[in-house]
């Protein structure tokens, strides 16, 4: 086994020390995911998802590609590990993965402004003294 020092990088997460204690953050794959799905230019959201928000099947929607939206969906359930705002409103979209709408896809759009303006957040883990 060899030391390779402080941890820094490790599966998309980043590992930042500080004198308050351990930052874990995910800025790297959140800019990356906005880049990927074209929203890197977007307006941030303030909250998540809308308040009081209901979300249904909606059978007479107009229909998205139902790939481009399972990897949008997916790749913000890994953003969840640290940005655990993010759990509802994933959790409420995952449930449309097959046959998503476009009114399930402007929640996912939603969900991704709000990672534009949060992709600077993480995880403290303080230390002990």
């Amino acid at each position: 086994m060899t030391d390779l020092g402080k941890l820094s990088y490790f599966l998309g997460l980043e590992f930042t020390y500080t004198s308050a204690g351990i930052l874990k953050h995910q800025k790297k794959y959140a800019k990356d995911l906005l880049k990927r799905f074209n929203m890197n230019s977007c307006n941030p959201a303030l909250n998540p998802v809308e308040t009081q928000l209901k979300v249904t099947k909606d059978e007479e929607g107009e229909a998205v590609n139902e790939t481009l939206y399972k990897h949008m969906v997916g790749s913000l359930r890994f953003l969840c590990n640290n940005i655990p705002d993010l759990s509802y409103g994933v959790g409420l979209v995952s449930r449309f993965m097959c046959n998503p709408k476009k009114s399930h896809m402007s929640v996912v759009k939603r969900l991704l402004r709000y990672v534009q303006g949060t992709s600077d957040y993480g995880i403290l883990f303080p230390v002990k003294r």
